[in-house]
């Protein structure tokens, strides 16, 4: 048991009870068991005690049906792990502390971890079933803490008059006013604590028990719980509310520690989705109520409330303990969705927790990233907080860039900086803001493999050695680049709006982007390589999501280094004429990016060529 998740009542008939369990079950090869493991097509044939065969109800398609298995009722459905009921409740139980009793329960599979979330009214264990009944009493009995709250000073009382009654004014009137915890959840009204006024006139209201809150508890010998506790607004309970509690039971503390905010978080919308409910149903009720009469108001056993409570207090209706939360919240379905929430609660870690092993060998990119200094990783934002927005948000100025350079710009200048990144030449950025630099050059970076980008987004001067350390650099307005520097593409990025001095409010879409300065060997006399053309139409077509254009990018740039790869081996063995008629789909005009990007391999590689090279040529000497 990793944990299990339950929803328990403090049922006014019978005390705290359990009403509803959702409880994993997993496949776990068992090698001192008579017989095989269940799988998904039938159910648990472990040599365990006999017990019930848990009726199933098959829930909304998540389990996928491939062979159906009949038991004794002719209800079971492919499920995985041990499924037989052990356990047997003795409880008494009416309507408001019930779910599913003896009838079908709900199943869902996960078929990617092999497992399948059962919810029940109690746990099919004995074991697990004896730890959640525990912390259901636990938490049902548990303080919760609430900050005290001062109520405004009221007015002072207005004068009496002869012709009004002191049995019809009371010279106090402590309006009820609705409570809210820290998640904003709206108390249901007996939460309010009336109370006599002091002598400063100021109402003193302590801290609210009946607030809704969480906490931890538990032992190594019960178990660790996590509870959440609340209250459902219900118009015929004592008190006009029922009380309940959301646990997560588990052997593990640090599991419960560690996803402490996760619980809070996702118990807490289940709970406010069920108040809500409730809520609705609870101001429909009194609406309808009938209203006590004036000779009811001077009986003594409402005088009490005349005065102090709002006005729906004084209606007559019938108190009901035996109402089930299917009638608390007017949802025939609440026991499917609760079911939903759980399994997904419990689901969710356990994804997140899963080793992520690589499908086939590690990309070039990942072993030249575990080869980078830091302050390249740094430059490059590869270790980001957030880098799967910071890389949407670099193809977002990516497509701004091309389309900027295909409309405004003289023809070809897309191609022509495309052409000349993917070949090893240099792009500079001229801007008097730091952060245009930075953003335009991360946005081309992602046209080139890790092992190839030299990157440098802001200097203040162009030193002589930059034209060979770096191919993409960021410089200051009107960067003075020596003449001598031949291949070299210059643009200067310049905002429309120079009253913008916020770096997070700087964007690529508010900028003018010119061409300053383009190489003397433009490559305008011969074809454009093949990468040139797929990366052109890749962002210029409106079809294409950043999320599409990100994979498309990767996949192209992993192809090519493919073939970088070739040829790197071949020029270690063969002449350079040679090289390039073994690879396949490599023309005249791409054999210079291809030569190019062999600079992006790994040294990993590159060690691993040369000795495997070095080897073979021995074994042929000898």
């Amino acid at each position: 048991m990793q944990a299990v998740i339950a929803l328990c009542h403090f049922c006014e008939n019978h005390g705290p009870r359990v009403v509803m369990t959702c409880q994993p079950m997993r496949d776990v090869d068992d090698k001192g068991a008579s017989c095989t493991a269940s799988t998904s097509l039938g159910p648990s044939t472990s040599s365990s005690p006999p017990g019930i065969i848990v009726p199933l109800i098959k829930f909304d398609g998540e389990c996928v049906v491939k062979e159906k298995t009949n038991t004794e009722d002719g209800t079971s459905y492919p499920h995985y792990g041990n499924c037989t009921k052990f356990t047997i409740d003795t409880e008494d139980r009416c309507s408001a502390c019930s779910s599913f009793r003896n009838g079908p329960c709900l199943l869902s599979n996960d078929h990617q971890t092999k497992t399948s979330y059962i919810s029940s009214e109690v746990a099919l264990q004995d074991r697990v079933y004896e730890r959640v009944k525990n912390a259901c009493l636990r938490s049902l009995s548990c303080e919760v803490s609430a900050a005290s709250k001062k109520n405004p000073v009221q007015p002072p009382p207005p004068p009496l008059s002869r012709s009004t009654t002191p049995r019809k004014i009371h010279p106090y009137v402590i309006h009820e006013e609705p409570l809210h915890d820290f998640s904003g959840t709206r108390i249901p009204p007996s939460s309010t604590v009336l109370q006599e006024p002091i002598e400063d006139g100021a109402f003193e209201q302590p801290a609210a028990e009946e607030a809704d809150g969480y906490v931890i508890f538990g032992d190594t010998d019960n178990g660790f719980c996590f509870a959440y506790i609340f209250r459902l607004a219900d118009a015929k309970a004592r008190g006009f509310y029922r009380l309940f509690s959301l646990i997560v039971v588990s052997n593990d503390l640090t599991f419960l520690t560690n996803n402490f905010e996760y619980f809070k978080t996702t118990l807490g919308g289940i709970k406010n989705d069920l108040q809500k409910l409730a809520q609705d149903v609870f101001s429909r009720e009194i609406d309808t109520g009938e209203k006590l009469s004036e000779d009811d108001i001077h009986k003594p056993e409402f005088q009490k409330l005349v005065g102090k409570m709002p006005s729906w207090y004084r209606r007559k209706i019938a108190i009901d303990t035996d109402r089930n939360l299917t009638v608390v919240t007017a949802n025939n379905d609440i026991w499917v969705q609760l079911h939903r929430h759980m399994m997904w609660t419990l689901r969710s870690p356990t994804l997140a927790c899963l080793d992520q092993v690589m499908e086939g060998k590690p990309t070039q990119d990942m072993m030249v990233l575990l080869e980078l200094e830091e302050s390249q990783i740094v430059e490059l934002e590869l270790r980001h907080p957030n880098q799967h927005l910071v890389s949407m948000a670099q193809l977002a100025n990516l497509k701004i860039i091309a389309t900027q350079l295909n409309t405004c710009s003289e023809p070809g200048d897309l191609d022509l900086l495309i052409r000349h990144i993917v070949t090893g030449g240099q792009v500079v950025v001229e801007s008097r803001e730091k952060e245009y630099c930075r953003q335009f050059l991360l946005a081309i970076s992602n046209l080139l493999p890790i092992g190839c980008i030299k990157l440098a987004t802001y200097k203040e001067q162009y030193l002589p050695e930059y034209s060979s350390r770096f191919n993409l650099i960021g410089g200051p307005h009107n960067m003075d680049i020596p003449l001598e520097v031949s291949d070299v593409m210059v643009f200067r990025v310049s905002p429309r709006d120079v009253s913008i001095v916020d770096i997070e409010q700087m964007s690529l879409v508010n900028c003018v982007i010119e061409v300053r300065r383009r190489p003397e060997n433009d490559g305008s006399n011969g074809p454009l390589p093949r990468i040139v053309n797929r990366y052109r139409d890749l962002l210029l077509d409106s079809d294409v999501t950043d999320t599409i254009l990100e994979t498309a990018l990767r996949t192209t740039r992993e192809g090519w280094m493919l073939k970088a790869k070739i040829c790197y081996q071949m020029t270690k063995q063969l002449s350079h004429p040679q090289v390039f008629e073994h690879i396949t789909g490599c023309g005249v005009e791409d054999q210079q990016v291809v030569s190019y990007w062999t600079a992006g391999l790994s040294n990993a590689y590159k060690l691993h060529v040369l000795t495997s090279i070095q080897q073979s040529q021995t074994s042929t000497a000898r």
